[in-house]
């Protein structure tokens, strides 16, 4: 009897905290982003790189057992240096030939499924070669799961709108139009 409650207990552990490794989706511009980088009346800029302070972060472990990474193996700051090249791209606000070139270095990233409060939460530092910078702290929630599994391809999803909530605090921070002034 006393192995198959601790067999029992094994199974139960092994299907709520064991999951596979999740890779994030190809990032989807947002339209609202765009309409409102269209609405701006703003110079077009162009893009440096995104750091992360030499972190090199690809990847998140979720429930201490599955990874959730990006599909090509950029980093977390590349990823969303492409994806802010791309809303700036769609709404003509982007030239590569611009003086003002816009970088940004991502302070931290978290990611937790906990029941009840998961999250992705982006803290980042955008700079401007016109000697402008300014913080954002993003926080884009989501519903998790008890399972692992489930919880872990929660956050894999999620992620693309996190990174679209993202680039909708930064275009909407009061300090953005400074970054791009000449």
């Amino acid at each position: 009897m006393k192995n198959v409650v601790l067999s029992g207990l094994v199974f139960g552990f092994m299907v709520l905290f064991t999951g596979c490794a999740n890779k994030v989706h190809t990032y989807s511009p947002n339209t609202a982003n765009i309409m409102h980088l269209k609405s701006m009346d703003i110079n077009k800029v162009t893009v440096g790189t995104f750091t992360d302070s030499g972190r090199n972060e690809r990847k998140v472990m979720c429930r201490l057992a599955t990874p959730v990474g990006t599909a090509s193996g950029k980093t977390f700051a590349s990823y969303i240096q492409d994806a802010f090249i791309q809303e700036l791209l769609l709404a003509d606000k982007y030239d590569p030939n611009s003086k003002i070139v816009i970088t940004a270095n991502l302070d931290y990233i978290f990611g937790s499924t906990m029941l009840g409060n998961a999250y992705w939460e982006f803290k980042v530092t955008v700079k401007s070669s016109n000697g402008e910078s300014c913080k954002v702290d993003s926080k884009y929630d989501y519903e998790s799961s008890y399972l692992a599994t489930s919880a872990c391809s929660e956050m894999q999803r999620s992620f693309v709108p996190a990174v679209q909530k993202l680039i909708s605090d930064i275009i909407n921070n009061p300090n953005f139009k400074k970054l791009l002034s000449a």
